[in-house]
């Protein structure tokens, strides 16, 4: 049924340009129809020409939109990957950005986790830069507020790891104990959480993330330092997508 919507109106959209193109004279009504079924049994009598026109679409359409993504990338770059209030780990050295929205109630953004872990152990020409979205509300923005408090502590790493490890349900309890078992001074954090530049953050991550056209979690934008070269990947990713990520953004 797709195929079928798609050749119609590709046969239309073919139809109407072959009218609409300039001629050295107007057409009359009999000889637009004639025009128009010419074209009709062409397409019809050579199908594969609507599969390729169809592809060419399709290609016309990611580069349109891979534009769109990279000027909204250039455009907000400061704020990605060179705001000194978004927890970040790397070499201040390392010659590829990545920013990472998550949530810490979302499936996806825990199962990617141990690949981030590794991407940072193994290549430190990477720096990771982790922008709290939660997307969940509730406990998602309690744990979103903690992790910041912990940014403030010096152990934002220790505390998201604890708290992506958690394999049940999280509470305000839950994030709590989970601080502490990441060496946070928790009466500290759950103080310092409540303050309202944390809550602002969240805020600017938001307007952020739909600036981006992010439209839930994860999502990961990678570039390179110059912030010449840029790659977007709106939704759950594996370890070999990233590293052709990564990859793209050095090549020259």
């Amino acid at each position: 049924m797709k195929l079928r919507h798609f050749a119609f109106a590709a046969l239309s959209l073919v139809t109407a340009s072959a009218l609409a193109a300039p001629a050295p004279a107007n057409f009359t009504p009999p000889q637009k129809k004639a025009i128009q079924k010419i074209v009709r049994d062409y397409l019809i009598n050579n199908p594969q020409v609507l599969v390729e026109s169809f592809q060419v679409l399709q290609t016309q359409r990611a580069k349109q939109k891979l534009s769109k993504s990279e000027l909204a990338i250039k455009a907000n770059a400061q704020q990605l990957f060179h705001d000194p209030n978004t927890p970040s780990v790397g070499s201040p050295k390392a010659k590829v950005y990545i920013a990472e929205f998550f949530d810490y109630q979302c499936g996806h953004c825990r199962a990617v986790a141990p690949t981030i872990e590794r991407i940072i152990k193994k290549d430190k020409n990477v720096k990771f830069f982790f922008k709290e979205l939660p997307i969940f509300g509730g406990a998602s923005k309690y744990a979103a507020k903690a992790g910041l408090a912990a940014n403030a502590q010096g152990k934002y790493m220790p505390y998201h790891r604890a708290v992506f490890s958690a394999t049940d349900v999280l509470t305000e309890q839950k994030v709590q104990s989970l601080a502490q078992k990441a060496g946070l001074n928790v009466a500290k954090l759950t103080t310092e959480m409540n303050k309202p530049e944390y809550e602002a953050q969240i805020r600017a991550n938001f307007a952020l993330a739909e600036k981006l056209g992010i439209m839930g979690t994860p999502a990961f934008v990678i570039s390179n330092k110059a912030g010449t070269k840029f790659q977007f990947f709106p939704g759950a990713v594996d370890e070999a997508t990233l590293q052709k990520g990564i990859a793209a953004v050095q090549s020259k």
